[in-house]
């Protein structure tokens, strides 16, 4: 039966499950092979809307079977590489969310958003370690580390992970946690859900966090320079209920971007303090004691509206990006920020360092998977590549930036913030070497096949 090509077997699996099998001839193959980063154009052999842990069993070993790869996306925000030829899984309806508000946990399946979990914790004044985007899916975003507004108070996503339910190689569901499956625990938390199986769900830890002040501040282009040193001497002292970043933007001169921002740089300059409104207003205020901004969004809000902070963007788009580590920001470092992030040939549309430190560097390295903990900044460069020339030139400019940056960065990477290739080929980068050898052995172990193969590559070779 293995040696039938699959597509003679998409019958017998749409048999097996409750939710929906699609070939690439049925109607329904191109939205749901759609990723939300639309530069991942891919092609799976089969797709499998799963809708319970007992359709992603069948899916594996249907594609255990059919010798074929899987890939699997709730969203589709965070994809390494395209599922062609494989066997997809989207776990997009499988989104339930159950609460403890007493012991301070979540339940949270797999293809459910940050907001699903918002919608369900933010009434018992609970929060958990989201990023900037509620649209965002929980697993990938979690299982990768996850650095977001309450990141130097709590700790990274990963370090919030209680449990994890995932379907392995071999089609079984197991639950990791620290007294089952430890080993494979210790992976999923940093080396991310894809390499090592389909994760059905995962138990979070939530936070007592109710509302936070936090907002956004906008200056002209031309203060870049001075805004960057201002934001390094700010942070040295910030407390660790603050998490801040600094971006540079350069906004295209295209019909689709608003009149007073279109062929605009901008500095904006974001925060999230998890207390009350006096004494985040009071971290705020060097900032506008050193120049009124052109905007100022700054209020106590509830948690469930800290998507107001970022205001990411919400609809699909093709993105292009990488990243940097510092573990100091040196006047020659920002410097090259400035230069490159403002020049008239720079296609990079964000420049966006992010503020480390904090509860992120205090737990033990060898805790998880997590690397590079020691960093103090990320930066995060790239944009949206709407057509195959504006893709060329952003991967022609960013590694001139890179290796303007390279006397200067930690060496390390985040490979949450990598889209695309750059998360393949820096993977060694994301971790320690101890922890990249350990991730080998894990994937040697639990996947000796290479069943799922289209996420992070954790090869000894």
């Amino acid at each position: 039966m293995g040696t039938l090509h699959p597509v003679h077997r998409i019958t017998e699996l749409g048999l097996q499950v409750k939710g929906e099998v699609i070939a690439p001839d049925d109607a329904g193959y191109d939205a749901a092979r759609r990723a939300w980063n639309l530069m991942i154009d891919q092609r799976p052999a089969v797709i499998l809307v799963a809708e319970q842990a007992e359709d992603i069993m069948a899916g594996v070993r249907f594609a255990s079977e059919a010798r074929l790869g899987v890939g699997v996306q709730s969203t589709g925000h965070g994809h390494k590489s395209p599922a062609d030829d494989g066997l997809l899984i989207v776990t997009s309806k499988m989104n339930a969310v159950e609460v403890d508000p007493a012991a301070r946990t979540a339940r949270i399946e797999a293809g459910a958003r940050w907001h699903h979990v918002l919608d369900v914790v933010a009434p018992h004044g609970l929060a958990p370690l989201l990023g900037s985007a509620p649209h965002v899916g929980v697993v990938g975003y979690a299982l990768g580390g996850g650095i977001g507004w309450l990141a130097r108070r709590y700790g990274l996503a990963a370090d919030s992970v209680r449990a994890v339910e995932i379907v392995t190689a071999d089609g079984a569901l197991r639950r990791a946690s620290a007294e089952e499956h430890a080993d494979l625990f210790w992976g999923l938390r940093g080396g991310g859900a894809g390499s090592f199986g389909v994760v059905t769900a995962v138990e979070l830890d939530l936070f007592p966090v109710s509302s936070i002040y936090g907002g956004f501040l906008v200056y002209p282009g031309e203060l870049a320079g001075e805004a960057l040193h201002r934001f390094r001497d700010w942070v040295k002292d910030a407390p660790d209920e603050l998490t801040s970043s600094i971006a540079i933007a350069k906004f295209p001169n295209a019909p689709f971007v608003p009149e007073p921002i279109r062929g605009k740089i901008q500095v904006i300059v974001r925060a999230a303090f998890a207390g009350d409104e006096a004494p985040g207003a009071a971290l705020i205020q060097p900032w506008l004691d050193w120049r009124a901004p052109l905007r100022n969004t700054f209020r106590q809000m509830p948690f469930a509206e800290i998507g107001e902070v970022s205001q990411d963007p919400v609809d699909p788009s093709a993105g292009y990006a990488v990243s940097e580590l510092f573990e100091t920001l040196s006047d020659a470092a920002i410097d090259v920020i400035v230069r490159r992030a403002t020049s008239p040939e720079s296609p990079v549309v964000l420049n966006d360092l992010r503020h480390a430190g904090g509860a992120i560097s205090r737990v033990e390295p060898d805790a998880n998977a997590v690397g590079n903990r020691d960093a103090q900044f990320y930066l995060t460069m790239g944009g949206p590549v709407p057509t195959p020339e504006a893709l060329e030139r952003m991967k022609a400019y960013l590694p001139l930036y890179q290796a303007d940056l390279k006397p200067y960065i930690s060496g390390g990477a985040y490979l949450n913030l990598a889209i695309g290739p750059e998360a393949l080929a820096r993977v060694r980068d994301g971790f320690r070497p101890e922890t990249f050898r350990r991730l080998a052995e894990l994937k040697a172990s639990c996947d000796p096949d290479n069943l799922f193969r289209f996420n992070l590559p954790y090869s000894a070779g």
